[in-house]
């Protein structure tokens, strides 16, 4: 309602004072009838307009205008204004100029070159804001208030299940990677919404999301940034990060499978931790010895199962008779599947007897 009312005042104003104008215009060019006459009706004209139609025409405009702004880079935006303050101030060099034109020619023509000029100012600085953050970082100093680097690397995307895994976290602090990385804060809602979830396993995924995120914003090469765009035209999560990527050109990071389908169906690039994870899998071969803890019994035949630290399963023949001990194993066969590699192994006292 308070909206809907500061609209109809502001459109009434504009309106009158337009209506205003078009009386003045129409007394010079000859129109019969005193000034104040035209200048009355026209203005209550005009109020009567704006009072009517301002928010049905201007409702819609604000509404996209908003979705637009939410959308749009905060940097890119301060170069926006910037851009539009000096084109103003430029374009207030030629109205004197302008004025000298006749009447009503200089009063078109001055607006118009002062919205060309800040159009102008706003375009220049947005191509060229990476050189203005450059600038502005350079004025900052070489260090953070944290007391680490002003990161210069990539920009990348991160969604909740990066946070909840936590490697990327170690990955950067051991300096793989560095830059800016951008949480949408629909997704910190969303790690709050599960870290209160009634679910005990929830409840600890989502805590340590949270807590992931915090050790994230205290390492010195990474920016950590809470970024308040959110694509209003799109309603489920995945589709607003894949949107927001595109908008930034910045790739993803994800341990989410779907997730990764989608962005790389709208041609976006996608980290995925569980990629990352299997190319750094020590490589084993056939005729490798290792030495592993068989736990549990296998599906074939006299088979024993055990695993390498990172999960993988070696599955190990003729190994049941040695369930819960830990024995040397030589490699027989590595399988790599959708899901991982299952290595195959005969017991090393086994094979030296064959």
């Amino acid at each position: 309602m308070g909206g809907n009312l500061f609209l109809r005042i502001f459109g009434a104003l504009v309106f009158t004072w337009l209506g205003v104008i078009l009386a003045d215009w129409l007394v010079r060019a000859g129109a019969g009838g005193s000034p104040l006459y035209w200048r009355t009706v026209l203005g209550l004209l005009g109020t009567l307009t704006g009072l009517t139609l301002t928010p049905w025409l201007v409702r819609p405009l604000l509404t996209r205008l908003r979705r637009k702004i939410m959308e749009i880079p905060a940097e890119t935006m301060w170069a926006a204004i910037i851009g539009i303050i000096l084109g103003w101030l430029l374009g207030n060099l030629f109205t004197p100029l302008l004025q000298l034109l006749p009447y009503p020619l200089n009063q078109i023509l001055t607006p118009v070159e002062q919205v060309f000029f800040m159009y102008l100012g706003a375009q220049v600085f947005i191509a060229r804001k990476n050189d203005l953050l450059s600038i502005f970082r350079w004025l900052q100093g070489p260090r953070r208030e944290s007391g680490g680097p002003v990161p210069m690397g990539r920009r990348y995307v991160l969604d909740t299940s990066a946070l909840i895994d936590g490697r990327i976290v170690e990955i950067v602090r051991l300096g793989f990677m560095e830059g800016e990385f951008v949480v949408p804060r629909f997704v910190l809602f969303e790690l709050q919404s599960i870290a209160d979830a009634p679910e005990p396993e929830r409840r600890r995924r989502g805590r340590r999301g949270l807590e992931m995120l915090e050790e994230f914003k205290r390492l010195p090469k990474a920016h950590v940034r809470i970024s308040d765009i959110d694509p209003m035209d799109v309603h489920e999560v995945d589709h607003k990060i894949v949107a927001i990527a595109r908008r930034l050109g910045a790739p993803i990071i994800t341990t989410d499978y779907n997730l990764a389908q989608i962005a790389r169906l709208r041609q976006v690039s996608v980290l995925n931790l569980h990629d990352l994870e299997k190319i750094m899998q020590p490589p084993y071969l056939p005729g490798d010895r290792i030495t592993i803890t068989v736990t549990q019994e296998g599906k074939g035949a006299n088979q024993g199962v055990g695993f390498l630290p990172d999960g993988t399963m070696i599955v190990v023949e003729d190994g049941k008779d040695f369930i819960g001990q830990q024995i040397d194993v030589v490699l027989t066969k590595v399988l790599q599947t959708t899901g991982g590699r299952i290595i195959f192994a005969r017991p090393v006292v086994r094979e030296e007897r064959r």
